[in-house]
Formats: structure tokens, sequence, C-alpha cells
């Protein structure tokens, strides 16, 4: 099955899901609601599904980025060349003399890996915007040994917040950083804890190791291997669904911290959707977890979506956010974005998972491993 075919037969699954994402690029947004929207970013992982919302929504939307990533998209929309990574602020200070003194109703940052340029920004705009978004992480939370965390556990401890913007920290510790940084400065914002997010791109085009396994498998058919794990849940942060959930805040002034993902869900129900998405598996084959492990099929490092601890992996209180207002769409759009995402990115469907390409170990499982796993489970099951 190539592409036309996937996108043209699989839209008896549900006709909302094969939105075609880039037509999103080029449509005409609805009559202005005069409200100025400031996007951090906007063209790399989860930016451009971000912009598209705003726009949708009428709002006029501007890019505050380098001017390097994806530079052709959005080219109708104005773009303040600014370098946020730039030491003492020089970056914000050399920011065009026109948007020195402008209002933003809202200001959306989707990501910044120096807490320093987080704090920067915020001293540098301080009174001059109404509403401010930060993307984050659950990863701020200081122990997973529990079931169903809510926004109200303690976060990592921290070090001594940066002077410089090269003092650098593991992923969690930044974010944490940021998230205080916000907390000391502002008392208008939302910070958005997400889990594990799923989107039509991927964080590093070009990088086999960045496509989804799970959707990319189900979509090339066959027979599948399966952990059979009891009470396996996972959960999964749809940014859609997020973003949708970012405009209506915005819309309501909704402030404070949110776990945005779906509600943990049974493992065996994300595979109905994958089937739904694709009706493509010949054969599933539900193989016990310790005999997998036993057989090199580690979970998480090896398998994805499967991790038996800690106890809070992949089940997060997200209650706080639904009942503010967060919608998750069905699982089986999500799904189907990111194949047609994967298969504009790899028109030849050629990505080998778990094979050595060019030296270097594609992650997860080959083929022929499952295979070789499925037929020994076969032998031993008979």
């Amino acid at each position: 099955m190539n592409k036309r075919t996937f996108i043209k037969t699989a839209g008896a699954a549900t006709a909302l899901a094969f939105v075609n994402p880039l037509r999103a690029l080029t449509f005409e947004a609805p009559k202005e609601n005069g409200k100025q929207v400031l996007i951090l970013g906007g063209r790399g992982f989860i930016g451009p599904t971000i912009v598209n919302a705003f726009l949708a929504s009428g709002y006029q939307v501007t890019l505050l980025n380098r001017g390097k990533t994806n530079t052709h998209l959005f080219k109708n929309l104005d773009v303040i060349i600014c370098d946020r990574e730039k030491e003492n602020k020089q970056g914000l200070k050399a920011i065009e003399k026109k948007y020195k003194h402008m209002y933003w109703d809202i200001v959306v940052d989707t990501w910044q890996k120096s807490p320093k340029a987080v704090s920067d920004f915020l001293d540098e705009f301080k009174g001059r915007f109404g509403h401010y978004h930060y993307i984050s992480t659950i990863s701020v939370y200081d122990k997973w040994d529990k079931k169903f965390i809510e926004e109200t556990e303690p976060l990592n401890p921290l070090p001594k917040f940066p002077e410089t913007i090269s003092e650098d920290y593991r992923y969690a510790i930044r974010k944490t950083l940021s998230e205080e940084a916000i907390r000391e400065r502002i008392s208008n914002y939302t910070i958005y804890r997400s889990h594990g997010m799923k989107d039509y791109r991927v964080t590093r085009p070009g990088d086999p190791n960045a496509e989804p396994f799970w959707p990319v498998r189900f979509y090339r058919g066959g027979e599948i291997l399966l952990p059979d794990v009891p009470h396996h849940h996972i959960q999964i942060t749809d940014v859609k669904s997020m973003t949708d959930f970012i405009v209506h805040c915005s819309k309501t002034k909704t402030f404070g911290s949110f776990n945005v993902a779906h509600h943990p869900m049974p493992f065996k129900d994300y595979i109905s959707g994958l089937i739904h998405a694709t009706q493509m598996p010949k054969k599933l084959h539900w193989v016990d977890g310790n005999f997998l492990i036993e057989n090199g099929l580690l979970p998480y490092s090896i398998v994805p979506l499967w991790r038996t601890k800690p106890a809070g992996s992949y089940c997060f209180n997200v209650q706080k956010a639904v009942n503010a207002g967060l919608i998750n769409r069905p699982v089986v759009e999500m799904v189907t974005d990111q194949i047609n995402g994967y298969l504009k990115r790899n028109p030849k469907d050629d990505v080998r998972f778990g094979e050595i390409v060019n030296g270097e170990q594609m992650k997860y499982y080959s083929v022929g491993k499952e295979k070789e796993v499925i037929q020994k489970w076969l032998s031993k099951s008979s």
C-alpha cells in the first residue's frame, strides 16, 4: 500500500482525520478578532500546529525566532528575527524598533532549552503581554513513585538559577528552572505539562529514530508482535488537542499549571485505534511480556509505550485540564496524522527500525527480530 492508497482508502475510518495538515499552511484565516499573538518559535516541531490553531481562530500572529528553521512556512506572517540564546539579552535588545513597544495579548513559548533565555524574555518584555503560555513537561515532577500525580506534587529540587545562557542542565531541570522563572516573575501564565507529544511532525526531521514506531508498524501490516502485559496502560499528549486547549485557555483567560494528555488508556485501546486507522494487520500475536524480555525485547528502551516502572509512568492525573476545557480527540485521528506525516517525510516508507544503518544502530526492533520472536513464541505455545 502506497501513500496515495493509504490516504484514499483509510478515509473510511474517519473523515476528519484525513484533512491534510499542510493545507492549513495556506488557508485563508477567518476575520481577525483584533488580538495579537506572539509565538516564540513557531516553525519547529509543535510550532506550526499552534500557529495554525490561532490563525484559524482569527488571531493576528507574529513569530519570533532565528529565521533558520523551516523558513518556507508562514511566509505571509511577520517574523521577528531574534536569537534568544545570546548572552546579556543581546538578541532581544537587537529586535527591530517597531516591535519594541508593541503589546501582545498572548505569548506562546513553544520551547527554549535555556532557563536564562526564558527569564531574559520575561524581564525584557515585562508589562507588554496579557497572557503567557509555556509548553513544559511532566518531567518537572520530582518523584514518579505513585499513580495519578497531580499538579500540586513537588517538583524537582533545583540548583542555583543560571547566570548565563551557556550553563547547561539535563532536560527535566531546564524545564523546572524555566517554570520557576515564570512563577517568580508573573501571575498571568498557563503552563502545559505534556507527556509524550505526538503530532504530524516529529522532533528531529531526518532522523529515523524520531519516527513513530507503532503507527508505522501497523501501516505496514502483516503479522504483528505485541506485548501481553497485565494492566498495561499508556498515556500520550496529542499536540492538536493540546493546541486547541491553549487557544481555549487564551479565550477564557484560564491560568495556572496543567497536566495535558489523554487519560491513561489500556494499551489494547491504543491498538484498536491503530487497527481502525490502518485496517492493515494480518494477524496480531500477543506475546507474554516476560518472554519478550528473555528474548531481548526490553520495555521502553526497545519496545515503545511499555514501561514497567516507575509506578507513575503513563499514569498522570489530567482531570484538572479536562475540567478546564481540554478535549482529547480520538486516538485514530492522532495516529492518522502521524502516519501521513511519516509518509510525507519518507515517501518510500524505507525507515528500517532496529537495524544497523550507516554504522548506527536504529531504535526499536527489526522485522527479522519480530519474526524470530513470534516463531519462538508459537513453538513454545504449541
